[in-house]
């Protein structure tokens, strides 16, 4: 079963998507260690050096609250 993301990660992983590229330096309470973890997860890719995007599996649906990707609906 996948891991839930914590609130920094759940934060992050609303911002990014296929178009945004965000970094740690994008966020005052975000630290390079939250997005070191969610790139070990595989959660998102490094597209430049410091900056990231979601992958398939770390994307979020917006519909009335946010969804992981990798959660199964109850």
């Amino acid at each position: 079963m996948p891991q839930r993301p914590s609130n920094r990660e759940m934060k992050a992983l609303y911002h990014l998507g296929e178009a945004n590229v965000l970094g740690p330096d994008d966020f005052k309470d975000i630290g390079e260690k939250v997005f070191a973890g969610m790139l070990r997860k595989k959660w998102v890719e490094e597209v430049e050096p410091g900056k990231f995007r979601t992958t398939e599996k770390g994307r979020v649906t917006h519909d009335e609250e946010v969804w992981f990707a990798g959660r199964s609906k109850r």
